[in-house]
């Protein structure tokens, strides 16, 4: 009987650490999109006086990393994701003779708790729609024609929505539509920066 117990058990503690061996999957990925800004009322009223246009559209690029939690065959996963997210320059135009007045870039790097729902048919290749929010900081830099360069800061809640297709079981292809809200309200030029794009992400 005894023998037995110890059997049983040992065959549960070899379940156990099989499934947790498939519990945690870490991740690395590189994205590419195209980031958009919702200026506020006090950056159109700077762009009005000032006869310029603020530029709407960026070509984004980055890093994510993290984690992913839960059985494959599962229709739920969990997971943790850390991204940063760097665009490239956009020019700051005089309205009515497109001259440089500025250049303008911008810094994303955030934390985002995921949901990974299987929407697939199948239990060989997942398709999952992907809901995240976390919190982060952006930075807008703005690089002005004959005069000093600023960078200024905030905290910035992100909310995304996407789609991960399955390639391999180590290869993922994610689609999403990332927004960044940043809180700080005094003299800062957004109210919001959203980014359309995708990634590519290996998972261990």
């Amino acid at each position: 009987m005894k023998s037995k117990l110890l059997l049983a058990g040992a065959i549960v503690l070899t379940s156990v650490s099989g499934a947790n061996a498939l519990e945690y999957r870490p991740f690395v990925g590189l994205t590419v999109g195209m980031q958009s800004n919702v200026y506020s009322d006090y950056a159109k009223d700077i762009e009005r006086i000032g006869a310029f246009d603020l530029p709407s559209d960026f070509f984004a690029f980055g890093v994510e990393s993290g984690v992913r939690f839960g059985a494959y065959k599962d229709i739920y996963n969990g997971g943790l994701t850390v991204s940063a997210t760097k665009t490239t320059y956009s020019e700051v135009q005089q309205k009515y003779s497109d001259d440089r007045v500025a250049s303008l870039d911008m810094f994303n790097i955030s934390m985002t708790y995921d949901n990974y729902i299987r929407i697939s048919g199948d239990k060989t290749s997942r398709i999952d729609l992907v809901l995240g929010a976390g919190a982060g900081a952006m930075a807008t830099h703005n690089d002005p024609v004959g005069d000093d360069s600023e960078t200024k800061w905030s905290f910035a809640p992100e909310v995304k929505v996407g789609m991960d297709f399955e390639l391999t079981h180590n290869v993922t292809l994610s689609a999403s539509a990332r927004a960044f809200i940043p809180t700080r309200s005094h003299h800062y030029e957004l109210d919001m920066s959203y980014m359309v794009g995708g990634a590519v992400k290996y998972l261990f």
